[in-house]
């Protein structure tokens, strides 16, 4: 099942990387809504800037406290959003605020939803607030006929493996740099990769995530 979704779009990271001030969000931390799982993806797309970046140092001497202390929500729930936003991209968030629907609901439906909207049959249902009631339905409407449909075949971990290292090879195997282009893309992947595999028990190493 192909669940990818582009992330914030190279022009909108400039345009927030141009007017993020990491004091007017902490002004402003009630917005984020993290609790009731309320915030929007360009405010996940600041957390994550804060976490990668490491802009939390000069508020809290590490990524835990500067979670707790500035921004009312333990590391895990903020970790899980932004896990969200690289698996899923914007368009969970739109749908998210819309219609509450859970992650694993969204899984189930991702291929039905773009930044356009939900699709339903020819019908693409546009994520605005006076189309709640449509795309709850909508929602619906499709999570029933996925779990109608038989389960899938479950995937050979043996055959994922060999593929997994084969990548690792072929990396290991670069004699060169990828150029800037080639990185984002490949820092899409993995940052997928790295969501994927949270959610089957495997954490990759960070060193930027851990800290004393």
């Amino acid at each position: 099942m192909k669940i990818a979704r582009e992330l914030i779009t190279p022009a909108a990271k400039d345009a927030a990387a141009r007017d993020f001030d990491l004091a007017h969000w902490l002004g402003r931390r009630e917005a984020f809504g993290l609790v009731a799982g309320r915030c929007s993806a360009a405010e996940v797309e600041c957390l994550r800037r804060m976490r990668d970046e490491k802009l939390y140092l000069s508020h809290a001497r590490n990524w835990d406290d500067f979670c707790s202390g500035h921004l009312g929500a333990d590391r895990r729930t903020i970790d899980r959003h932004i896990d969200q936003l690289v698996e899923f991209g914007p368009a969970f968030f739109h749908l998210s605020q819309l219609t509450r629907i859970t992650p694993e609901a969204y899984r189930a439906i991702a291929p039905h939803v773009s930044a356009t909207g939900v699709t339903l049959g020819s019908e693409v249902i546009a994520l605005v607030p006076e189309n709640c009631r449509k795309l709850a339905e909508a929602v619906a409407t499709l999570r029933h006929h996925v779990e109608a449909k038989p389960a899938a075949k479950a995937l050979n971990f043996d055959a994922i493996l060999k593929r997994c290292q084969s990548i690792a090879v072929w990396l290991e195997a670069l004699t060169s740099r990828l150029d800037l282009e080639q990185q984002v893309q490949m820092d899409k992947v993995l940052r997928r990769v790295d969501a994927a595999a949270r959610r089957v028990g495997v954490e990759f190493f960070h060193p930027e995530r851990w800290e004393e």
